[in-house]
């Protein structure tokens, strides 16, 4: 009987969205996990910022790449060429046409795969408002806005994450405020740069830094909206998060917000006032997040995985 197929899955180890992916991966996949990328057939370079880590490793493996996003102006073409070339990469998975336009103005002869983001409906599903605010300790008549994104550069911790659109936030928020008094509940690390334009403008907010998995339901479920306001992104998973949660989730059109929410949901933020929300549009996030789990989409990985390791060692 032939073993089965060996993959190593580099992740970042940071607590974030990558590392739950990863997570999700591993419980599911009829692969063979292993621990060491020396004993893998296939390494998944899913926390491809730490290739570094696996780069003397890579020889004689299957190496797939994926590049969550790319910001423009940060794009580092000549770092981007040397991972390529050091890690042998095989194959790129991309979850934008942006991010694999990118990737293709690098010349490369790599095949680049567009995929799709999976949210684990047994963790994100609808749960009562009333009963998550009081739990919350958040005001029934309070109109709350989510926002639970890192929006603050780490290199100072003040100045805004511009592709993350802090700013563009902020303005909505604060044009918003003027109108009618909200609370604005955030959630994550690096939120100083809102906190401070917050504070600045006398918006009421409340911050939960990083709270338990089974808090951050509460928190999404407590929300009136959920605003990203992004100008670049890869997902974000809130898109998928609060659509299967059916919290009404307002986005740029960045990542996969086109592919999910209800184009009256994709706002521009400079020039955006909330409307009434339509039951149906909430709906039709909901019914195409729902079929993103995990238990249909991992199959789908295992067979590119696989897929690219044939192509590969023909």
């Amino acid at each position: 009987m032939q073993d089965k197929t060996r993959v190593f899955v580099l992740k970042p180890n940071e607590d974030w969205i990558v590392d739950t992916i990863a997570h999700d991966f591993e419980q599911r996949t009829t692969l063979q996990v292993v621990d060491k990328p020396e004993d893998a057939d296939i390494i998944w370079l899913l926390g491809s910022w730490c290739w570094n880590q696996v780069a003397d490793r890579t020889k004689g493996k299957t190496v797939v790449c994926s590049v969550h996003h790319i910001v423009p102006k940060k794009f580092d073409y000549h770092q981007f060429v040397a991972r390529e070339k050091s890690c042998g990469v095989d194959a790129y998975f991309v979850y934008t046409n942006e991010t694999a336009n990118l990737i293709r103005s690098t010349n490369t002869q790599v095949p680049i795969t567009k995929v799709q983001h999976w949210v684990d409906t047994t963790r994100w599903y609808p749960v009562s408002k009333s009963v998550s605010r009081w739990q919350l300790q958040i005001p029934e008549e309070d109109l709350v806005i989510g926002s639970f994104q890192r929006d603050t550069e780490g290199s100072d911790l003040i100045s805004p994450k511009l592709e993350k659109g802090p700013d563009l936030l902020c303005d909505l928020i604060i044009r918003m405020n003027s109108q009618t008094p909200l609370t604005v509940l955030l959630g994550g690390w690096r939120r100083e740069y809102v906190i401070h334009r917050l504070q600045e403008a006398g918006v009421k907010y409340i911050f939960n830094k990083l709270p338990p998995q089974e808090d951050v339901r509460k928190m999404y479920a407590a929300c009136d909206m959920y605003l990203c306001t992004a100008r670049h992104e890869g997902g974000p998973q809130s898109i998928l998060e609060a659509s299967a949660m059916r919290v009404p989730i307002f986005s740029t059109p960045v990542g996969i917000a086109r592919d999910i929410l209800h184009p009256r949901h994709i706002i521009d933020p400079r020039v955006w006032l909330p409307t009434v929300t339509v039951s149906s549009d909430i709906n039709h996030a909901y019914n195409i997040a729902v079929t993103r789990t995990p238990e249909k989409l991992v199959p789908v990985y295992d067979r590119m995985l696989l897929d690219t390791h044939e192509k590969a060692n023909k």
